[in-house]
């Protein structure tokens, strides 16, 4: 059955990962698999400024892509996996039952 709670976040979450940059991010995050990354190491790694990754990962995080967590003064980041096949059996289940997800397209 199709999950009410993820349809108003579907957008988002989409929306999240329709960026070439952010794409580069989270591939760059599977491959560390659910090993943690700080920002910074992940902003050397993909020759990004950190200002620029920090902006790009806020709105990972706010499509449910990624979850961070700060120690201190660093920041670590990471793939959200759970929520990312939240969102994906969701998508997968409006297509399916032909449901509306409740936004004007």
């Amino acid at each position: 059955m199709f999950d009410l709670q993820f349809r108003h976040g579907m957008p988002a979450h989409f929306a999240a990962l329709a960026n070439p940059t952010r794409l580069r991010i989270v591939q760059a995050l599977a491959e560390r698999g659910r090993e943690e990354a700080p920002v910074t190491e992940l902003a050397r790694s993909l020759r990004m400024s950190q200002p620029r990754i920090s902006w790009h990962l806020g709105l990972l995080r706010r499509g449910g892509v990624v979850k961070q967590r700060r120690d201190g003064r660093v920041v670590y980041c990471s793939l959200d996996l759970d929520n990312i096949r939240r969102y994906q059996n969701a998508f997968w289940t409006m297509l399916t039952e032909h449901r509306r997800i409740g936004v004007n397209v």
